[in-house]
C-alpha cells in the first residue's frame, strides 16, 4: 500500500475546459502533482457563446484569481419577460423586470483566463483517456487511448456531460432528454438597426412551447464598445423524442447525440426555425435569429447522480449531476466544485475525510440545481402560460407557484 499524504499526492485531470482548468489551478495552488489529460489537440474552440454569471460568484473568481479583475464583461440587472402581442409585434408586451444580478461575458474569455492560469507541463493535449480503474483502496489509474496508463492517488473527472467518469462509476445513470432543444447564435451589433432594445440587461421572449434569451456580450476581441458587441441568443423549442435523431442528423447525414456544432445544421432545418422564430417571436428578436449565420443546437438533458466521489474517482462539472441550462449553473457548478474540493483536501482531514465530506455538499448542492433546472424547464418550457395575460404582479405569483428552488445562479444575490 502507497502511503500518500496530502503533501505528495499526485492527481489526474480528465478534461481541461472549464472545470478541468480549474480544478488544476485549485490543486496546484493548494501543493497537490497535477496532471491534466484533454483529448484535443488545440485550444478548446470558442463558439462565440455567452454565459452570464452572478455577480457574487464572478468577484468570488477574481479574489481567487481564477479570472482577472478587468476580464470584459457587461452589467445584467433583470430579465425582462416579454410577449409578441398584435399591439406590440416589433418589441413585445413586457410582462416582468424579474430583478438578476448578473455579469455577461464571452465563454472563450473565461476559458482563456482559466488556461492561461495552468502551467503547459501539467496540461497535456492530445491525450485521450479510453478507461479508468480503482486501484485498491488508495488509487485510481488512468488508461489512453494509446495504451499507455498512468496510477494517481485520486482522479478528477472533468470529462463533460457524456462523462466516461460517471459512466465508470455509476453505468446505471443514463442522461434524461427533456423533450426540446435550445438553437443558439449570434450576430455583431452593428447588424442592429436599434441597439436600445437590448441594453441594461437580458430579454427572455416567451413563445408558445418556449422562450429565447438575448443579451449582449463582448465582441471579438473581448471589446466592449457600443457598436462593436456581439448579440448573444438561444431560443427553447419543443422536439419530440421520437424527431431529435433526425433533427440532431447534420448536412452530411451524420447523428450527433448532444450537438449540433456550428455549420452542421441542414439548411431546410435552419429555416424551418427560422420561420418559426418570425411567426412567434417579436419580429425585432425574430430579425435576430434570422441574421444569424451557421446556428448551432444542443439538445436538452439533464440526470442527477448518487455521489461525487467512489473510492479514489471523482466527478466534477458536467461529468457529475448534469442541470439544464435554465439554471445558469453550466461552467460554474465545476468552478464551484473545484474550488470546494481544494479546500476540503486542504481542510486538515485524511483524504478519505475530506473526500466524504466534500462528496456530500456537492452531491446535494448540485442535485438540487438539477431539479431547479427540471423546474425552470417546466415554467418556461413545458407549460409556459401566455404572458401577455398577466400584469408584473400575475408572472411574479406564476413563476413562484412552479419555481420553489433558489438559487443564487440565477436569482438576484443579496
Amino acid at each position: 500500500m502507497r502511503r500518500t499524504t496530502m503533501q505528495t499526492m499526485k492527481i489526474g485531470i480528465i478534461g481541461g475546459s472549464i472545470a478541468g482548468c480549474c480544478a488544476a489551478i485549485e490543486l496546484t495552488r493548494r501543493g497537490f502533482d497535477v496532471t491534466v489529460f484533454e483529448r484535443s489537440g488545440d485550444e478548446l474552440k470558442d463558439r462565440g457563446a455567452g454565459i452570464g454569471v452572478p455577480s457574487g460568484e464572478f468577484d468570488t473568481f477574481i479574489a481567487r484569481d481564477l479570472v482577472d479583475a478587468d476580464i470584459p464583461n457587461i452589467s445584467a440587472r433583470s430579465f425582462s419577460r416579454i410577449w409578441r402581442t398584435d399591439e406590440e409585434s416589433r418589441l413585445g408586451y413586457l410582462a416582468w423586470d424579474q430583478p438578476a444580478n448578473l455579469a455577461a461575458l464571452n465563454w472563450g474569455a473565461l476559458y482563456r483566463n482559466l488556461r492561461d492560469r495552468v502551467d503547459d507541463e501539467h496540461y497535456l493535449t492530445r491525450q485521450h483517456v479510453v478507461a479508468l480503474h480503482q486501484s485498491g483502496n488508495d488509487g485510481a489509474v488512468v488508461e489512453l487511448a494509446d495504451g499507455s496508463t498512468a496510477t494517481f492517488d485520486l482522479v478528477v473527472c472533468a470529462d463533460g456531460y457524456a462523462s466516461l467518469g460517471r459512466s465508470t462509476l455509476f453505468p446505471e445513470i443514463e442522461l434524461a432528454y427533456a423533450g426540446y432543444v435550445l438553437w443558439r447564435g449570434f450576430i455583431a451589433e452593428d447588424q442592429l438597426e436599434d441597439a436600445a432594445a437590448l441594453e441594461n440587461g437580458i430579454r427572455c421572449v416567451g413563445h408558445p412551447g418556449g422562450h429565447g434569451i438575448f443579451y449582449f456580450v463582448p465582441g471579438p476581441g473581448d471589446v466592449l464598445e457600443r457598436g462593436s458587441r456581439l448579440v448573444n441568443w438561444g431560443v427553447y423549442c419543443q422536439v419530440p423524442a421520437a424527431e431529435l435523431a433526425a433533427f440532431m442528423t447534420d448536412r452530411s447525414g451524420q447523428q450527433h447525440q448532444g450537438s449540433l456544432p456550428p455549420g452542421s445544421m441542414p439548411p431546410d432545418t435552419e429555416q424551418a426555425l427560422k420561420a418559426a422564430a418570425r411567426r412567434n417571436l417579436p419580429s425585432y428578436y425574430a430579425d435576430i435569429t434570422d441574421k444569424s449565420p451557421d446556428t448551432f443546437a444542443y439538445a436538452i438533458y439533464d440526470c442527477e447522480v448518487p455521489a461525487y466521489v467512489k473510492g479514489r474517482i471523482c466527478l466534477a462539472g458536467d461529468a457529475g449531476a448534469f442541470a439544464r441550462p435554465h439554471s445558469g449553473a453550466g461552467a460554474l457548478k465545476g468552478m464551484n466544485d473545484m474550488v470546494s474540493l481544494g479546500a476540503a483536501l486542504a481542510s486538515g482531514a485524511g483524504i478519505d475525510e475530506a473526500l466524504a465530506m466534500w462528496n456530500t455538499e456537492r452531491t446535494t448542492a448540485n442535485n438540487n440545481l438539477v431539479r431547479f433546472g427540471n423546474q425552470l424547464g417546466r415554467a418556461l418550457v413545458e407549460e409556459i402560460p401566455d404572458w401577455s395575460q398577466l400584469d408584473a404582479a400575475g408572472m411574479q405569483k406564476w413563476y413562484t407557484s412552479i419555481v420553489t428552488i433558489k438559487s443564487d445562479y440565477i436569482h438576484t444575490r443579496r
